[in-house]
C-alpha cells in the first residue's frame, strides 16, 4: 500500500514588523497547527492580507518562520539550509496566474517542457521525449504540442504553465489563484487538468484560491484570526 504524502504544520507562528512603527508587530500566524495530505486536491481559501500566498512561500521554505514546526512526511522543512534546502526547492512544482513570467513565449509547448526536464532531471533525450508526450497526451493537449507559446489564449497558457510544473513530478504542488482572470469555461478547463493530474501521479497539490465556487467537496482549509482551520 502506499504512503499517502503528508504535510504537518505543528504551531506555525510567523511575525512581520509593522511598515511604519518602530517595534510594532503584526502576527500573520499565531500557533497554526494543520495536516494536509495528497488524497485529494487541497484548496486554501481566507480574505486578501490573510497569508495565502505567504503560507505557500513558507510551504516552499522561501519564507521562514518564527516558531513552530513543518514536515513533509518525516523530512523537516522549516529549517533546511544549504543544499538540504536546494534539494527541496527542486522538488517542488508552483503555478500561478502569469505564467509567462516563467515560460519561453518564442518556444513551442514541447519546447518549454523539455526546457523544464533539462533543468529539473538528467534524463537521455529519448527518455525526456518519451516522458513529456506521455503528459501531453495525459492533460489532453496534444492540440497545442508544437505551437509556440505566444500563440496561445489565456486558458491554454494556464495549462501550459501547469504542464511544465509537474513534468518532473514534484513532491508538492503550490497553485497561487491558478484560476483567476479565467472565463467560466476556462476555469473549469484548468480545474479539469489539476484534478487529473493527482489521479495521475498522486501529487500533494495545494491551490489558494479566492473564488470557492470552484472548490466542489475537495478539502478546504481556511485562513482565519492567524490559524489555518480545516472546513471540509
Amino acid at each position: 500500500m502506499t504512503t499517502v504524502r503528508t504535510l504537518r504544520a505543528i504551531e506555525l507562528t510567523k511575525i512581520f514588523p509593522h511598515p511604519y512603527k518602530k517595534d510594532v508587530q503584526i502576527p500573520l500566524f499565531a500557533a497554526a497547527s494543520f495536516q494536509i495530505d495528497a488524497k485529494k486536491v487541497n484548496f486554501l481559501v481566507g480574505v486578501s492580507g490573510s497569508g495565502k500566498t505567504t503560507l505557500l512561500r513558507i510551504i516552499s521554505s522561501l519564507e521562514g518562520i518564527n516558531a513552530g514546526e513543518l514536515y513533509l512526511d518525516e523530512m523537516t522543512i522549516h529549517n533546511l539550509r544549504g543544499k538540504e534546502k536546494l534539494r527541496y526547492l527542486r522538488s517542488l512544482g508552483f503555478l500561478d496566474q502569469f505564467p509567462a513570467k516563467y515560460l519561453s513565449m518564442n518556444l513551442s509547448v514541447f519546447q518549454n517542457l523539455e526546457q523544464t526536464l533539462i533543468l529539473y532531471c538528467k534524463l537521455q533525450r529519448e527518455v525526456r521525449k518519451k516522458k513529456i508526450n506521455e503528459l501531453i497526451s495525459n492533460l489532453n493537449i496534444n492540440n497545442l504540442r508544437d505551437k509556440k507559446l505566444r500563440h496561445l489564449s489565456g486558458g491554454e497558457l494556464r495549462r501550459v504553465g501547469f504542464a511544465c510544473s509537474i513534468v518532473f513530478t514534484p513532491s508538492i504542488l503550490l497553485c497561487d489563484e491558478p484560476t483567476a482572470q479565467l472565463d467560466t469555461e476556462n476555469k473549469q478547463i484548468v480545474l479539469e487538468t489539476i484534478q487529473k493530474a493527482h489521479e495521475l501521479y498522486e501529487i500533494l497539490i495545494i491551490v489558494a484560491t479566492h473564488n470557492h465556487s470552484i472548490i466542489g467537496k475537495n478539502p478546504l482549509f481556511e485562513i482565519d484570526e492567524r490559524r489555518v482551520i480545516r472546513r471540509q
